[in-house]
């Protein structure tokens, strides 16, 4: 029974050094000088940036005079100088550039966004999606495939389904 017990501890402590650390704030300077690190961390709260941080995964508050990059999901609120990147956002980002890889669910506010799948709305100089169910508002709008509306100078469109108001409407 002994040898059991002793080998339900040891397998139980070494998973925990598998399991991703939680933390509640986060700091960074550059991606290699951040507190915690950046390896398989998940922030719920704040994560400030200086110029550059990458995180696994951050829920809540994300500011940044640089950029923030989310590797996986990123829920909440990015509000970035330069850059706001994840893999898939729930939430909102506001920044000159905001691009997220796959899922968008929610507002990207800026120069350029871009939203691999997005469900929401798009607004800024230049709006791109391969696929948006939502709004895109901008001097030049891109979709690949659009459920929604665009409304711009250029709006280009490959495959619409409602929809796109003014200037130039480019569509195939």
């Amino acid at each position: 029974m002994k040898k059991v017990v002793m080998a339900l501890a040891i397998l139980c402590s070494a998973s925990s050094f598998c399991a991703e650390p939680d933390y509640y704030a986060a700091l960074c300077a550059w991606a290699p000088g951040q507190v915690p690190s950046a390896d398989s961390s998940v922030i719920y709260g704040v994560r400030a940036t200086l110029f550059y941080g990458d995180y696994t995964r951050v829920n809540g508050l994300d500011l940044a005079l640089g950029a923030n990059s989310t590797r996986e999901r990123f829920n909440g609120l990015g509000i970035a100088l330069v850059m706001n990147r994840a893999n898939s956002l729930a939430g909102t980002q506001f920044g000159f550039a905001n691009v997220v890889d796959y899922e968008t669910y929610g507002l990207q506010l800026g120069a350029w966004n871009h939203a691999g799948e997005g469900y929401g709305t798009q607004l800024g100089v230049v709006n791109t999606a391969n696929y948006l169910a939502g709004f895109q508002c901008g001097l030049v709008n891109w979709a690949n495939d659009l459920d929604g509306l665009q409304l711009g100078l250029v709006n280009v469109v490959a495959d619409q389904s409602l929809f796109v108001l003014p200037f130039l409407n480019i569509g195939w």
